[in-house]
């Protein structure tokens, strides 16, 4: 049989089947798992590979961690071997050097068997809430090689053939802060692969393997094609961009990501060549990381309508050189890598603009997201003498798109988790939140506004605790395109609003560890908003008005920003807004 002898309907059914499993794979997970950082902040991805290791289905899951998935997966075969597999067995590892991400992230990798032969393998990878080293959390926002970082698990058997390595799993447990956690977690994600496992086989026994190898066949190359097909529609040429981080928390330097586009018929070369060198701190993206935000970005650029799965990436070449911010060598220190991979997908999006409009489908763009997963640590020991650590990344603003706004209070374009809701923190951890709101004005100006970011206020209850912060977007706000203006960026404060407010972060803006809270100090998070797209006085009055009403943005925005005139009553003065905006622009020269 050849794969065009299965007919579409059975295609159709087969990997509908293989995306449920891996949805499924990520329910198992979360209802499994006994940490909020799972069960509500959904920071996990799970898929389902074929026997020669391609991505052949995912859920709705994180993007960061989606492309770097097969890295890992690779590796983990590489290193075992195949033929050591047995039924049953489960690798684990989190270094980020063998294909993970940063070492939070824990990978499990699952083979499955049918009848004795291995025909896929169900992986996922999870953000474990302590993972050792310097700090509670795990990110080190000072460290400068990757050991300060946490423990470092090479490629090793947890599960042989169905039964726990205890000696492993007690070495593991032994070097993090929140053992009875992690142990809980980590079975949630072999579970979750067990998942894979029993769905794929359920799948092979109903149409047979060759069937169901063809149909993973069937939906990547249809994947690539509709890739191609689109691709192919961009002018070829070269098409560069940059973007930055504040600094990497050792010193107050800007980095810089630099990239080009090279469109070449029906594929594209991301080259990062004249990228900043690695850095001291902890801010640099391993090879997989980074080929996530790429990966994401020329999807996103797309259809969105193309099933996810390898077949995406085939079209995609990356070239990031060895020493760089996007590449670095082992010991470089890593943690804050997923802040460079907001970078560089927004440096991807920038040169993505250089593409020209005027054809018949234009690239599907945005300004720049917050361009940051705003890492918040809150720890200490509650009164009852237990250890807790609370690990927040807060929503911000997406950038606006041709014909609408950006989205607001939403995770990064790069992350797919949720918010932890206020009542799941109160519960759980000796903290209060006093306040959890919208930010006036922190949507980027332009034709379609940038989405607004949040302001998030944390009021520690236990005697004393410890604040640690790792970001990006302090120094350095989230860019406008095509004449529309900058986000708001970020800020972190101690005791906001008081004689005692102070800056959190105040050498780097949002890198700090360690810092001391005494019982009913407040910790204030506000994150970046997304940039404007578009000039701000093309903007429909109209629309501006009713984002006046909705306090989404101030009076004063109104006037100097949009150049809209409302009056008292909330009234837009029609006259008194055309004149305004034809000052703005004699005055723009």
């Amino acid at each position: 049989m050849n794969r065009h002898q299965v007919d579409p309907v059975t295609v159709e059914v087969v990997t509908s089947g293989l995306a449920a499993g891996a949805r499924e794979m990520g329910i198992t997970m979360r209802q499994t798992s006994s940490s909020t950082i799972f069960n509500e902040g959904n920071d996990y991805s799970c898929g389902i590979f074929n026997a020669q290791t391609e991505l052949v289905s995912h859920g709705e899951f994180l993007p960061i961690h989606l492309g770097s998935l097969p890295y890992s997966v690779n590796y983990s075969i590489e290193e075992v071997g195949v033929d050591r597999f047995r039924p049953g067995d489960s690798i684990i590892l989190n270094d980020p050097f063998r294909g993970g991400s940063h070492l939070p992230d824990v990978t499990m990798v699952t083979p499955i068997f049918f009848e004795g032969q291995l025909i896929g393998w169900g992986a996922n990878r999870a953000h474990h809430l302590d993972v050792g080293g310097t700090v509670p959390g795990s990110f080190y926002a000072q460290a400068r090689e990757n050991y300060q970082e946490g423990l470092r698990i090479p490629p090793v058997k947890l599960i042989k053939e169905g039964e726990i390595d205890e000696e492993i799993m007690n070495m593991i447990l032994a070097n993090v802060r929140l053992p009875a956690n992690m142990r809980s977690d980590l079975l949630s994600q072999v579970s979750a692969n067990l998942t894979a496992r029993r769905r794929l086989i359920e799948l092979v026994g109903r149409y047979g393997l060759e069937t169901v190898e063809r149909c993973m066949a069937i939906e990547m190359d249809n994947s690539e094609r509709r890739i191609r097909s689109v691709i192919a529609g961009w002018p070829d040429g070269d098409y560069s961009a940059e973007d930055s981080m504040d600094n990497d928390g050792l010193s107050d330097i800007p980095r810089t990501v630099r990239v080009t586009v090279k469109v070449r018929g029906d594929g594209v070369v991301v080259d990062f060549t004249g990228t900043d060198s690695q850095v001291e701190g902890p801010l640099n993206s391993v090879l997989g990381y980074t080929a996530s935000g790429v990966y994401m970005t020329i999807q996103a650029a797309t259809d969105p309508t193309i099933p996810p799965n390898g077949g995406c990436y085939r079209p995609v070449e990356i070239i990031a050189p060895e020493g760089t911010i996007v590449n670095p060598h082992f010991p470089a220190a890593c943690t804050g890598g997923n802040e460079i991979v907001s970078v560089v997908h927004n440096a991807v999006y920038r040169a993505l603009g250089e593409i020209p409009r005027d054809i018949p489908n234009p690239v599907r763009l945005m300004a720049a997201d917050q361009g940051s997963s705003n890492n918040l640590f809150l720890s200490g020991f509650g009164d009852d003498g237990e250890r807790f650590v609370l690990y927040e990344y807060p929503e911000g603003g997406w950038g606006g798109a041709e014909g609408r706004d950006g989205q607001s209070a939403i995770y990064s374009i790069v992350g797919n988790t949720w918010n932890l809701p206020v009542e799941a923190i109160e519960m759980k951890y000796p903290l209060r939140i006093d306040r959890y709101e919208l930010r006036q004005d922190s949507g980027g100006p332009g034709r379609w506004r940038g989405g607004l970011s949040v302001r998030r206020d944390y009021r520690l209850l236990a005697s004393s605790g410890e604040l640690s912060v790792l970001g990006n977007r302090v120094r350095v706000p989230p860019y406008g395109l095509f004449g529309g203006h900058h986000g708001a960026p970020a800020r972190y404060r101690l005791d906001p609003g008081t004689p005692d407010e102070c800056l959190a972060a105040p050498e780097f803006g949002a890198k700090k560890s360690m810092v001391p809270l005494q019982r009913n100090q407040v910790v204030g998070q506000e994150t970046a908003g997304g940039g404007g797209y578009g000039d701000p006085l093309d903007r429909d009055p109209e629309a501006v008005v009713r984002d006046v009403e909705y306090g989404y943005v101030s009076c004063d925005s109104a006037l100097e920003d949009y150049g809209v005139v409302i009056d008292a009553d909330g009234v837009l003065d029609p006259e008194a807004t055309n004149a305004r905006r034809e000052d703005i622009r004699t005055g723009r020269g």
